[in-house]
């Protein structure tokens, strides 16, 4: 036991005699690795990258909250545009709601100009992106041409919609004019009552109604009468204020659907308007996909060059250690030779 225990105290004493602290060391040699120059540009503290990928995951984050309010007002504008084409394909005239078709079409007008703006905002927002990845990028570029592509497509929908309203406000127009026209006044009353002389007798010596003949003998106490000037002047007078409402009535609806073309068409411009500045942000997408698509290809390239290069590498290692067991052989069986002949 006294010899163990001697034995142990022995080992203990020798390993705290070869072992130091050598954290002074470490650290000095962290913070040289840290100060050290890579490719020309110095080290620094590794707290900077966290707060690089911070700030691009923020950026990213406001970008596809900004997408994802476009969407949601994308959404609502279709279903305002469904609303929209329902109401504007009726071609009665009884269920006509001009009202509320020039409401719908002045709401979406402006909503589609707004969501014109917003995406050319989120467009700048993206190009803004410098620091970003280049999958990161893909993905913005492609978000932001799903978005155009929804907004040309409800753009041309809205277009269609309005041409047919057009279409339809013309032909009520010219149904109501084929009904409304000047129409002849035909009477119930027999020729006899309208061309006949003093009871009803006319010149050639025809005679009128007995009951017209009758009926003016009486009112004027058995005296003859030709005709009643008053009445038919009472007549004349109710009859040209009907026509005159009437004309009134029919040239306010004119007018009212004139504007209404009128607007439509105005709106139709400006949708023009608007495809223009989509094809020209469609454009500048497609050539920044194109960019991003040669510089993928650019980087498969870089890839495979060093795929090849790393194998160029295999084959010289695999090379150099034949070689080396080559060597090692023949140096043992030298060394074999040697032992059992010459020693």
């Amino acid at each position: 036991m006294a010899l163990a225990s001697n034995s142990s105290s022995s080992v203990l004493s020798s390993t705290n005699a070869s072992s130091r602290d050598r954290t002074a060391e470490f650290l000095s040699a962290v913070r040289s690795f840290q100060n050290r120059p890579v490719n020309g540009v110095v080290g620094r503290p590794s707290q900077s990258h966290p707060s690089k990928n911070t700030d691009q995951h923020q950026q990213y984050s406001e970008f596809m909250k900004v997408a994802k309010v476009i969407s949601k007002d994308l959404s609502n504008t279709y279903a305002k545009l469904e609303k929209l084409t329902l109401l504007a394909k009726k071609r009665t005239l009884f269920d006509d709601r001009p009202q509320e078709i020039q409401e719908l079409t002045y709401i979406i007008r402006e909503d589609i100009t707004n969501l014109n703006k917003q995406i050319a905002h989120l467009q700048g927002f993206m190009k803004k992106q410098q620091n970003q990845q280049q999958n990161t990028k893909a993905h913005s570029a492609n978000v932001v041409v799903a978005l155009q592509s929804k907004l040309a497509n409800m753009s041309s929908e809205f277009k269609q919609v309005l041409e047919v309203r057009t279409e339809n406000l013309k032909a009520q127009r010219s149904r109501r004019e084929q009904f409304s026209g000047s129409v002849p006044v035909v009477s119930d009353l027999p020729a006899a009552a309208l061309t006949g002389g003093p009871f009803g007798s006319s010149q050639n010596g025809s005679k009128g109604s007995v009951l017209l003949r009758d009926a003016a003998y009486q009112a004027h106490g058995g005296e003859a009468v030709a005709i009643d000037m008053g009445a038919a002047d009472n007549r004349t007078n109710r009859s040209q204020t009907q026509q005159q409402v009437f004309a009134d009535e029919t040239e306010s609806y004119l007018q009212s659907r004139s504007d209404a073309v009128q607007s439509i068409e105005s709106t139709i411009v400006e949708l023009g308007g608007i495809f223009q500045q989509l094809a020209l942000m469609v454009r500048e997408q497609e050539e920044m996909v194109q960019r991003i698509d040669s510089n993928v290809d650019d980087a498969q390239l870089n890839v495979e060059a060093a795929h090849d290069e790393l194998l160029r590498y295999f084959r010289s290692v695999s090379s150099n250690r034949w070689l080396m067991l080559k060597v090692f052989g023949v140096v043992l069986v030298f060394v074999v030779i040697f032992a059992i002949f010459f020693a």
